[in-house]
């Protein structure tokens, strides 16, 4: 699959994956249990080496909404709440059985004070992370679902294997009946 999150495709993760793997507690997740949930003090991130998660939140009617997903060889956790303090604000939830590696939020800062190097990947983490984070909501904001639809499946084609088309809707911001109007039109376009 592609990359889901463009981190991976920026930055070289392979010491700080090292660290995951060499002093991370490892911890397997079945479908539907949670990593972390919205509103906890939950100093831990993890490094995902098999499976998948989501990341959602709850609106005021108790409407659950996908915000984002990890995949394999990804960082998993709240940023923001781990750097300021803060209750996490989204749950993390595996949707297949899942192989994580959990480091503390102490170790991960222990280890961006280690040197120059460390402390620039974790500047460039939060460059990332924020970077991703606008060109998302650009896209909510500027973007046609349609086009959405079709930059997620040309750069994770294989995404469709993994979530369902209800999850699919929910990421993209639109109802799932906008979704199969979309895959229709799209599939109709491909036969003319």
């Amino acid at each position: 699959m592609g990359e889901f999150n463009i981190y991976n495709e920026i930055l070289d993760f392979s010491d700080f994956i090292h660290l995951f793997l060499n002093k991370g507690k490892k911890i397997t997740l079945e479908k539907n249990e949670y990593f972390c949930r919205a509103e906890e003090n939950f100093p831990f991130v993890a490094y995902l080496e098999k499976g998948a998660f989501r990341y959602t939140c709850d609106d005021s009617d108790g409407k659950e909404h996908i915000l984002s997903y990890a995949f394999e060889n990804e960082i998993l956790g709240n940023y923001s709440p781990l750097q300021n303090n803060c209750y996490t604000i989204s749950n993390i939830q595996a949707i297949q059985s899942s192989v994580i590696y959990t480091l503390s939020i102490s170790e991960i800062n222990s280890y961006f004070n280690s040197s120059m190097d460390a402390q620039l990947l974790g500047r460039r983490i939060a460059e990332v992370v924020l970077f991703s984070m606008a060109q998302r909501l650009k896209s909510l904001y500027c973007d046609t679902p349609e086009e959405r639809y079709l930059s997620l499946v040309t750069k994770c084609p294989d995404v469709l294997n993994r979530i369902t088309l209800r999850e699919m809707a929910s990421y993209l911001m639109i109802t799932p009946e906008t979704l199969s109007r979309i895959r229709r039109k799209i599939v109709l376009k491909g036969k003319s």
